[in-house]
């Protein structure tokens, strides 16, 4: 069974929080915990950690579902100055 179809009670007692936490959780009332995300994700491991906390990417960090992360890095910073002149600054 996977953690999409479990009831908020059957969570609860799967990652050993108090029902009310979960309840409480979904409401809005209370925020989660370090403590409860890292019970979470220990219990659930193909939880992807990076959009349980930010909701940017997948659910689970399945092998055909992960997002390409493209790395750049800034090269040189072009400043244009109101004279009309500029200046290269960087590598």
């Amino acid at each position: 069974m996977g953690i999409e179809s479990l009831k908020s009670s059957a969570l609860a007692d799967s990652i050993g929080v108090n029902r009310a936490t979960i309840s409480h959780i979904l409401s809005g009332r209370n925020k989660p915990s370090i403590d409860f995300l890292e019970k979470l994700l220990n219990v659930y491991p193909n939880i992807n950690a990076n959009w349980l906390i930010s909701g940017i990417g997948y659910m689970q960090d399945n092998m055909d579902q992960k997002e390409v992360l493209v790395s750049k890095k800034i090269g040189k910073v072009v400043v244009f100055y109101d004279d009309n002149s500029f200046e290269e600054v960087g590598e």
